[in-house]
């Protein structure tokens, strides 16, 4: 039976977090897995996030399977029961990106030379892009000023 909504205290949140590591350890196809969201922080959840960098290339629906699948079986490693949101980080928006790897906990890292490369492409990409995003509201702003 799921959850649709929790509120935890600090010693449970963290016996989650150390069923959810356990699980994936397991798991050599997950390069890096990471916590973020509602659930990190003190209060109500609806879920648990959690944001996946896997190995190898699925096709669509391979994909699909891979990620419910995923889900499920950490679903059914931690007590109580709580949905899991999961997401794949490998063609996330850049901005998803930096939001898990800036705001997220690192639950598992198979490689670190493989997370340290991963969250500096994902950083320079971010600012690259926060830079035409601000040169872009720079100009609208003095189009709308005129």
């Amino acid at each position: 039976m799921r959850k649709v909504k929790g509120e935890v205290d600090e010693v449970d949140r963290e016996r989650i977090i150390g069923q959810l590591r356990r699980c994936l350890d397991g798991r050599e196809d997950i390069l890096l897995g990471y916590l973020y969201g509602s659930f990190l922080r003190h209060g109500e959840f609806h879920d648990i996030d959690i944001a996946l960098f896997v190995s190898g290339e699925r096709d669509p629906y391979e994909l699909y399977k891979y990620t419910m699948g995923i889900a499920s079986d950490l679903e059914r490693c931690i007590t109580p029961r709580y949905e899991i949101d999961l997401r794949l980080l490998n063609d996330a928006p850049v901005e998803f990106q930096y939001e898990v790897v800036k705001t997220g906990r690192l639950l598992v890292s198979r490689d670190e030379e493989t997370r340290i490369a991963f969250e500096a492409d994902v950083i320079a990409q971010f600012l690259d892009l926060k830079y035409l995003y601000d040169t872009i509201d720079r100009a609208l702003l003095a189009r709308v000023g005129e």
